[in-house]
């Protein structure tokens, strides 16, 4: 999700940036899954995940819409943010991020 040596600080607001994501560690049990990543989304534009199988993609993207959170062993531990909002904030209802 981050180049090797790129900043995981959170993107600079006003930039065009409507979801940002901090993705420190997911867990699923024991097993850490993606760790230190930072992906900010810009409006209008394209973005693809591309890597190995196993690698995080899939994981990394169900952590963005929480589809993840159907799953028990599931942890999360960073901050999404869409358009400002916490998605994570436990006002948040999922089923709304997920329209």
């Amino acid at each position: 999700m981050t180049a090797a040596g790129a900043s995981t600080a959170p993107a600079p607001v006003g930039n065009g940036v409507v979801m940002d994501c901090q993705l420190q560690k997911v867990f699923y049990g024991d097993f850490l899954a993606v760790r230190d990543s930072s992906l900010p989304l810009e409006k209008n534009k394209i973005t693809g995940f591309i890597g190995p199988s196993g690698c995080g993609k899939s994981t990394g993207l169900r952590s963005l819409n929480r589809m993840n959170d159907l799953i028990p062993a599931f942890r999360f531990e960073g901050k999404v943010t869409y358009h400002g909002q916490d998605i994570y904030d436990k006002k948040v209802d999922p089923a709304v991020v997920r329209r």
